[in-house]
């Protein structure tokens, strides 16, 4: 917060010198600080504050945020590293080269011998599945000297506290609200000095740091003295608004409350209009603005408190700057189609404004507030209770929606035995032992368990069990030969993933419906050939409908005996991907801007290494025993491989390929 940052930092000096403590090593075998507190809490402020606190100590901070990057290893590994080198201002990789996890960690490692580091997450409540990655596979890894600090609005869980080893090397920092003599302090620093006025502010703001932060900025602070509102917030973003001097940097505020991180091109883009330098430079140095690799954003709570107001004020406006902001993304998306790089940041981008007004309803993103945690034997337990208590607990639901189209209400029924559906067919140990990272568990943020995830790889190593599993098998049995080897020779990185199932406790509550619906949407547009076979009742399928899955043909009767019962798939790997966003993109009525839009350029063909020596072999003329001898392998590995190499040239046969192969490496020279 810009006040307390130009002043002096109010209210933090013990958590200062814990982390002074923390840097120097003072304690004993600790080397993870754990930062944990409600949103606006001043969690990201602090982390500010340690890096001025690293740097006099010649300390090199590496921050990330979970926000500005792509969720998987290999993308993180990168990032890490391209970070180190800013730093130290040296190249230490291979240019234009993969970097494994355990290349990364040397090169760290590496890096730590010369300067002290420090590994900072900022926002690792959104970290997901790449938890259970960081803790078994990464930071354990780390050189000893290297200090590490993970910053959320939970503490840390599961395995977290149940190894010995993290709770003997984990400190732990909670945040809480500022003290009356803190928030007595700050005000008096700002000049507001009456008496009746700072104990208003106290009781209304109770000392949470965003709050109080907004409040103080709000001139007519005697005027709302006398209003009795339940939540402050809204109430003083509300009158912030209000007052602001200036109609353009208003104007501004409103358009980044709809964004969901802005710089100056996407602003201009959704206004319409051109923004000065002066201008954004107004708009960033407002306390609730944070700076981002990605841009900047205003903070969660602020940004959910200005959309809100202007959504109910000016609901056409609203849904004017929705719809730019869907193209702008949209467009974004398509020109990095063609690009040889992980998309996965822009269509998250897109998610945000994605789906119709009905799946809006009921995947509100702004009503996530719980997080996802792996299955692991520290937490095995913890889903165990949740199947038991799903059963003891089941009952009908009536899920009420308004179609907008007709301005008719009706509701989803879902009946008690339906309800169970979604667990018929998962067995914990199974599913577990097959893939590292299948299971997943929804927490809310006090630690109950109140949803279940198993999403299965698509891979060589699942594809028996996909084959021959209820809920599955109708599918994966009716595909070709050729189909299945594609999917089979996948041993690393999946072709898709297959849905086995997504459960909540509650459908009343709209936060596990948000929490859900996100992670179901960002597997539609990230994770490549998406298939699944939800239960057969109309709340699930009018979902895949309207999120453009493609109903498969193949049925079966695995739910109840009786119900026939389809596959939904989506397939969004590489080019396929825009095919799939227009189509979205058509759906919701978007036609005149896209009609005349020329498919992006075709990507370059995506070879492994193997792949690529099989091709530099397969032009010399070599048969599949040549190159089987040459590289030392089987000829029914050569087949497979020649298999998936076919399928991304897009080929029939060997003659194919080698003419495409021919054509494509001259167009490089």
């Amino acid at each position: 917060m810009a006040e307390i940052n130009s002043r002096s930092v109010v209210g933090r000096q013990r958590e200062l010198q814990m982390f002074n403590e923390f840097l120097q090593r003072t304690h004993q075998g600790i080397r993870l600080l754990n930062i944990y507190g409600t949103g606006g809490i001043g969690k990201s402020f602090l982390l500010d504050e340690f890096r001025q606190i690293a740097a006099k100590q010649d300390v090199l901070m590496i921050s990330l945020d979970s926000r500005d990057i792509v969720h998987n290893p290999s993308s993180l590994c990168h990032h890490i590293v391209h970070l180190v080198e800013r730093l130290i201002g040296k190249t230490i990789s291979a240019p234009d080269k993969p970097i494994s996890t355990i290349e990364s960690i040397e090169l760290l490692n590496q890096a730590a011998k010369e300067s002290r580091l420090l590994l900072t997450f900022d926002t690792y409540e959104e970290m997901g599945e790449l938890d259970h990655w960081l803790r078994e596979h990464f930071i354990k890894e780390l050189h000893p000297s290297i200090c590490m600090v993970i910053s959320g609005r939970y503490a840390l869980q599961g395995a977290w506290k149940l190894s010995a080893t993290w709770r003997q090397s984990t400190m732990q920092m909670p945040l809480s609200d500022l003290s009356f003599t803190d928030v007595k302090a700050y005000l008096h620093n700002l000049s507001i000095l009456d008496e009746k006025t700072v104990y208003w502010i106290w009781n209304q703001t109770k000392g949470h740091p965003l709050t109080l932060s907004l409040t103080a900025q709000t001139s007519s602070i005697r005027e709302l003295i006398h209003l009795q509102e339940i939540e402050v917030l809204p109430l003083i973003t509300k009158q912030w608004l209000k007052e602001v001097p200036q109609p353009a940097l208003r104007k501004m505020v409103e358009a980044a409350s709809v964004l969901k991180h802005f710089n100056q091109e996407t602003l201009a883009h959704v206004l319409e209009e051109p923004v000065t330098v002066e201008q954004f430079q107004q708009l960033t140095e407002l306390s609730f603005v944070r700076r981002v690799k990605r841009g900047w954003l205003l903070h969660d709570l602020v940004r959910s408190a200005f959309s809100q107001e202007l959504s109910a004020r000016s609901p056409d406006y609203y849904a004017g700057l929705r719809r730019k902001c869907l193209m702008y993304y949209y467009h974004r998306t398509i020109r990095s189609i063609g690009k040889n790089y992980d998309i996965s940041l822009e269509a998250s981008d897109f998610f945000h404004y994605f789906g119709d007004e009905l799946i809006r309803q009921f995947f509100n993103q702004d009503a996530a507030v719980n997080y996802f945690e792996t299955l692991d034997e520290a937490n095995f337990a913890d889903a165990e209770r949740y199947m038991k208590r799903r059963y003891e607990t089941a009952q009908e639901y009536r899920i009420p929606y308004v179609d907008s189209t007709t301005n008719q209400t009706g509701e989803f029924v879902i009946t008690r035995e339906q309800n169970l559906f979604n667990l018929k067919h998962v067995h914990l140990r199974e599913l577990a032992e097959l893939e590292p990272g299948t299971v997943r568990l929804l927490r809310k943020p006090q630690g109950e368990v109140v949803g279940l995830t198993a999403v299965i790889p698509i891979k060589g190593s699942t594809i028996d069990y996909l084959l021959n599993k209820p809920l599955s098998s109708a599918y994966f049995r009716s595909l070709s030969q050729e189909q299945l080897d594609e999917f089979a020779i996948a041993t690393e990185i999946p072709v898709g993933y297959y849905i086995q199932t997504i459960d909540v406790v509650s459908y009343d509550d709209v936060s596990l419906l948000a929490d859900t619906g996100h992670y179901f949407i960002t597997l539609l547009l990230t994770g490549g050939f998406v298939a699944g076979s939800p239960p057969p009742i109309p709340f699930s399928t009018e979902i895949h409908h309207r999120l453009g899955c493609e109903m498969s043909s193949v049925v079966h009767y695995d739910y109840d005996q009786v119900t026939p019962t389809h596959t939904f798939t989506t397939d969004t790997r590489g080019h396929k991907l825009q095919a799939y966003l227009r189509k979205m993109m058509l759906k919701l009525g978007m036609e005149e801007f896209i009609e005349n839009e020329p498919m992006a350029d075709q990507p370059s063909i995506q070879l492994t290494d193997i792949q690529r020596k099989i091709t530099d072999l397969l032009v010399q003329g070599m048969t599949n025993a040549e190159i089987a001898k040459q590289l030392y392998l089987s000829e029914i590995t050569i087949k497979k491989h020649l298999t998936a190499i076919f399928h991304k040239l897009e080929v029939k046969n060997r003659t194919q390929a080698v003419e495409k192969l021919i054509r494509s490496r001259k167009a490089t020279v």
